[in-house]
């Protein structure tokens, strides 16, 4: 079985960077974890939603890209700053889930938290696969292949192409169970444009997502 751990910055990039791939590796028969780092910074119009109400939208959109596990870490907003506890519990989860694949933000996304927490996620896989940090349980395998997804910036430059014909519809649900954020901005419409132009440009089909190619490890033997 294909294991797959999606590290996010905040709710809902999951989703935007990633969501259609993470359908179909779940389609697939994959087990997908998501990490979320960071908690919701509340806008002059969450005054009425509680803590509960956010990590339900979390818990639809999940739902929605059948994802198997995951967990909110509620780190504080543009306060964050990645410690040993963060890297140690993103080291846990590593060796706990073993991903064969692994998704992290790209490593020059417009937003400083998401370069923040690229650097933890490559730090802590490091640490997940040494020899030490004994206190988190063995070292993983490293993952064949780690992808860099776009949220905030849309990549320049990408080594890697997703068709996700068919797993769109899925991303515009879960995009759509982050009401919060829909007060901002019609993400559900976004996330499907970029994946129709990424799907044009990048691999002649409807939709697909793209990714920075951060390592390719050693595939699987036959």
């Amino acid at each position: 079985m294909t294991r797959v751990l999606v590290v996010a910055p905040h709710p809902d990039d999951e989703v935007i960077g990633c969501g259609a791939s993470m359908a179909k590796h779940a389609s697939d028969g994959a087990e997908v974890t998501v990490a979320i780092v960071i908690a919701r910074e509340r806008s002059l119009h969450d005054g009425l939603r509680s803590d509960a109400d956010f990590t339900d939208e979390t818990r639809k959109a999940s739902a929605a890209l059948g994802v198997h596990r995951w967990e909110l870490w509620d780190e504080p907003s543009r306060d964050f700053l990645p410690s040993r506890k963060t890297h140690l519990d993103l080291v846990r989860l590593i060796r706990e889930v073993r991903p064969d694949i692994l998704y992290i933000p790209h490593r020059k996304d417009g937003d400083v938290e998401h370069r923040m927490v690229n650097q933890l996620a490559t730090e802590a896989l490091w640490m997940a696969t040494s020899d030490f940090f004994g206190e988190t349980g063995k070292p993983a395998p490293t993952p064949r292949l780690v992808l860099g997804y776009e949220v905030w910036a849309p990549l320049a430059d990408f080594q890697y192409a997703e068709d996700v014909t068919g797993f769109v519809d899925q991303k515009v649900e879960a995009m759509r169970a982050y009401q919060s954020q829909l007060r901002h901005a019609a993400w559900d419409d976004a996330v499907r444009s970029l994946a129709r132009y990424r799907g044009a440009v990048a691999t002649g089909t409807t939709h697909a997502e793209v990714f920075e190619v951060i390592s390719l490890g050693t595939p699987p033997a036959s």
